[in-house]
């Protein structure tokens, strides 16, 4: 009896275990997220837990942007050729030379567990759109994408970080080298305390501006689970808001920053190409071959590829017996989405600067703005403490142990402030000291690595951004869009004055260009779709800047260094100018939105704004291509994810995208915002709170997320 009672206790308890495993299992295993579509197909994904909104945030990706997302993890890993063939070699070599995938791979187990996870229901999710949807898989991708791994992730953050820090190296190689520098990337952003609002709150611009179907093809999102309750831009291929806002905070940034990588000179031994002299002795140089495969109309072809590397970094080049080691900062690292967890997470300032302490983030200019009332900026970047005495600007000796890095600088030494007493800043890519009136960030405060920047360096949206915020003391949200979609070029009205100045002086030599100088003095100085006077104006000076024209207009109106040649040069231009427009669209005063326009697939649409050379160069960014057999510039960069945040409680957020959320032809995303925001300069609401999205709804889908 005493065994048939044990053995009765022993089935109750062995009942009562595997009724919990299977509770445990089904719990498991029905974690349900919700994807609402609003009519915009923008997905709002509310999840039970942050693992099944990664899931769900992976799906999603996938059934818009698989082919994006497929190319961006081939693209880290450095085998873009196999598929596409000898143009991608060179950018295939720059990821292997850095080891984004092998890197990445190796240190994943060093990610806090919870971001492993995170990072492993993401991949899972788009490999369930890839089960479910086998069609949408491209031929290439077959058998490569079913393994791909959560490493893939990482790999892609550092690819797409690394063109700034490596930009930097590489402009100080061209310094070293007396060769022209790169022009930056391009755009804005702009915060304005609520001392200054209609409503008594922060409003911020959100405003990348980069290439439409590369770095800068946006996939917007609403994501909503436990404590990651956000709204924003995310890079396709990563499973976080990159630009945005949560429910308490937002940020922007733009490309300027503190230094994060340096050029080595190196002394090689005249008898041994793989040495080079550090302090007394000869190091060596250690030669890694990686292999390339390259697909071409005959098949794949293996090219082997050299890396020579020193203690520094690569070699990026050798001149006679010396050569170019590359250091950069950010070469080990693998920690960029921890701190983007926290970022997207981050509740008011504190929490947001305890974030940027990771300087996992790439030089870039940062601003931030937050319910409680905070703007703040900062000029982040992950940068080395350097010895004094150098210049870090050019190519320095490494020869010498004198030059090594003396470890990261924290956050707190980086350029920041917080609640300026104007009550406002902006960085349109221009330098601290011209980011406000009276800027307190000077260089004298910084290390010249640390400030980066001729202290009065600006530009034209950099000084539009700043007569435009200046002026305003009430600011509202519909004003904030305008100033956003901004068309006004700065500083024309010299032009103008100028030309009709040398028409006058030489008006019997060109009695002919007397409409066109009326047209321009007459020109309101905006950049809209309707403007007839623009087109004009921009080619005049794009004709003016390759005849050198210059002059200066004084204080009291007269002219200095605008010499009669100068004079008959301007009026030359505008003639070269005349002729162009005339050849290419029957008349000289012909509509700015016939000359620039927006362009996907077999759809155009007329586009106010541009970002062009000599001074042609206003907030509403649009840039592109000009074609000159049809004397149209076709819009492929520019305002990449515009976005507005009023920092009221509840948020209220407004969005455009330049083309739309889907990549596929047949989706009514193709094109829609497009044609109805971009092409009209209206923004769109984000409808982040769930009562404004259910009245805006075109599709909603449950899903049961798997055990992994």
């Amino acid at each position: 009896m005493r065994n048939q009672n044990r053995r009765v206790r022993h089935s109750a308890v062995l009942i009562t275990v595997l009724l919990f495993a299977a509770l445990f299992l089904f719990c498991s295993q029905s974690d349900e997220v919700t994807i609402y579509r609003d009519t915009w197909g923008i997905p709002h994904i509310y999840a039970e837990s942050e693992n099944a909104l990664a899931y769900a945030f992976g799906y999603c990706q996938a059934e818009d942007r698989l082919l994006q997302l497929l190319t961006s993890y081939r693209y880290a890993e450095g085998t873009m050729a196999e598929v596409f063939g000898e143009r991608y070699v060179e950018s295939d070599s720059v990821q292997r030379v850095w080891r984004h995938a092998e890197i990445s791979r190796e240190k994943f187990s060093e990610l806090p567990s919870r971001l492993q996870e995170f990072l492993k229901h993401f991949i899972a999710g788009i490999k369930q759109y890839m089960l479910d949807h086998p069609e949408k898989v491209p031929q290439w991708a077959r058998e490569w994408a079913a393994d791909i791994q959560p490493w893939h992730v990482i790999a892609w953050g550092r690819t797409f970080i690394w063109d700034w820090p490596l930009g930097q190296a590489m402009d100080d190689l061209r310094r070293g080298m007396r060769k022209k520098i790169e022009p930056p990337h391009n755009s804005n952003q702009w915060v304005v305390s609520g001392q200054r609002t209609a409503g008594g709150t922060p409003i911020a611009l959100i405003d990348p501006h980069l290439n439409f179907a590369t770095s800068g093809h946006w996939y917007e999102a609403r994501l909503h689970a436990g404590e990651l309750q956000v709204c924003g831009m995310c890079v396709v291929g990563t499973p976080l808001v990159g630009l945005g806002h949560n429910q308490t905070i937002s940020w922007a940034a733009t490309t300027g920053g503190p230094d994060c990588a340096d050029v080595y000179e190196l002394d090689i031994n005249p008898e041994n190409p793989l040495q080079y002299r550090y302090e007394d002795h000869w190091r060596d140089i250690s030669a890694d071959t990686f292999v390339i495969r390259v697909k071409s109309e005959t098949g794949i072809s293996d090219y082997q590829n050299i890396v020579e590397r020193c203690h520094y970094g690569p070699i990026a080049k050798r001149r006679g017996n010396c050569a170019y080691a590359i250091r950069c900062a950010y070469e080990n690292e693998v920690m960029l989405f921890e701190q983007m967890v926290n970022m997207n997470k981050a509740v008011d300032l504190d929490d947001f600067e305890d974030a940027l302490e990771m300087c996992q983030f790439m030089p870039q200019n940062i601003m931030f703005a937050s319910v409680d009332g905070d703007i703040y900026y900062a000029r982040t970047g992950r940068v080395p403490k350097r010895p004094l005495g150098y210049d870090w600007s050019a190519p320095v000796p490494g020869n010498t142990r004198k030059t090594e890095w003396q470890g990261i600088h924290p956050h707190d030494d980086l350029v920041q402030i917080t609640n300026p007493d104007c009550g406002f800043m902006q960085n349109c890519n221009i330098s601290p000291g011209t980011m406000m009136p009276e800027s307190p960030l000077t260089p004298d405060k910084y290390p010249d690595y640390i400030y980066n920047d001729p202290q009065d360096r600006s530009n034209p949206r950099g000084r539009s951004a700043l007569r435009l915020l200046a002026a305003e003391m009430k600011m509202t949200v519909e004003r904030a869009q305008q100033i956003a979609l901004d068309t006004s070029v700065d500083d024309f009205a010299p032009w103008q004055k100028a030309v009709e100045f040398a028409f006058d002086n030489n008006a019997h030599k060109y009695r002919e260009l007397a409409a066109a100088v009326e047209l321009i003095a007459g020109w309101n100085g905006r950049l809209d779709a309707e403007n007839t006077a623009a087109p004009l104006y921009r080619f005049w000076r794009r004709q003016c800047g390759a005849l050198f024209v210059h002059f200066n207009l004084n204080e009291d109106g007269t002219f200095s260094g605008f010499t009669e040649d100068n004079q008959k040069k301007m009026l030359i231009a505008l003639k070269q100018a005349q002729n162009f427009l005339m050849e290419k669209f029957g008349a000289y005063d012909v509509p700015w939105g016939k000359t620039v326009q927006l362009k996907r697939g077999t759809q155009t649409w007329s586009v106010s704004g541009g970002s062009f050379r000599n001074g042609v160069s206003v907030l509403r960014a649009a840039s592109g291509g000009l074609s000159q057999q049809t004397g149209i510039t076709t819009v492929t960069g520019g305002q990449s994810c515009c976005m507005i945040v009023s920092l009221t409680k509840p948020i209220q957020s407004f969005s455009i995208l330049p083309w739309g959320e889907s990549d596929d032809p047949r989706s009514p995303h193709f094109t829609d915002q497009a044609e109805k925001l971009f092409s009209k300069s209206v923004f769109k609401p984000t409808l982040f709170q769930k009562e404004d999205l259910l009245k805006s709804l075109e599709s909603q889908k449950t899903m049961v997320v798997p055990a992994l």
